[in-house]
């Protein structure tokens, strides 16, 4: 009859694609079986690099505790210099604890150099190297004319820039060194009307206006 012979053929068309699946699965089956391990083996990959990233953070950060936790500066500025920077931030953060070990020191000339090579390296972060260039210039004063520091500083102060505001304060005080008292003050006035004004500079600067003979309150009227 007409249906048995539906049926027949639906019988054979269903054992075709039943042998033309297997077929393509003993043929192509062991791409399937490679993008389950790559799959897997850079899902592990992806963990191992973490757990390694963890623990390399945290040595690091042992190692600064370590090192800061010495009793003499010249312990502090030898063990700070024996640790592995784990990336080009941590070695900045490592060159800044140096500098700030080698004020006073004989070394001071070597951790600014320090300093600088640190700086200038593309692979830092640009909040890195602009607290760095900010150290570099806060410790440079009196190797440094006016000139070059006026210029640095006010590359630091342009809008964006999270030290804006520090570089601003300096600028100031170099007014106040070449005696231009009316534009230190001026600066310090813009300084304190600024919206990011932090506590601590904010009392700096009203301090700044008081040792100037200035009102404070007035000023900001």
């Amino acid at each position: 009859t007409v249906s048995d012979t539906d049926s027949f053929l639906q019988e054979v068309s269903e054992e075709l694609r039943r042998e033309r699946l297997y077929r393509n699965i003993r043929k192509y089956g062991w791409i399937a079986i490679v993008l389950v391990f790559i799959i897997v083996g850079a899902a592990t990959y992806r963990e191992y690099m973490k757990s390694q990233a963890e623990t390399e953070a945290e040595l690091f950060g042992t190692s600064i505790i370590d090192a800061l936790n010495e009793t003499e500066s010249a312990d502090r500025i030898s063990k700070l210099q024996e640790i592995i920077a784990p990336g080009h931030n941590s070695k900045a953060i490592v060159a800044m604890l140096l500098s700030a070990e080698a004020i006073g020191n004989e070394s001071t000339t070597l951790e600014m150099n320090g300093l600088k090579d640190v700086a200038e390296s593309l692979s830092v972060d640009g909040q890195y190297r602009d607290l760095l260039n900010f150290k570099i210039l806060l410790e440079s004063a009196e190797i440094m004319n006016i000139e070059e520091r006026i210029k640095a500083y006010d590359a630091l102060s342009e809008p964006g820039n999270p030290y804006r505001l520090l570089a601003e304060e300096q600028m100031a005080l170099i007014e106040l060194e070449l005696g231009n008292t009316d534009n230190a003050v001026e600066k310090i006035s813009q300084i304190l009307l600024d919206a990011e004004l932090t506590s601590g500079l904010r009392n700096r600067a009203t301090q700044m206006l008081i040792a100037l003979g200035k009102d404070p309150e007035l000023i900001n009227e």
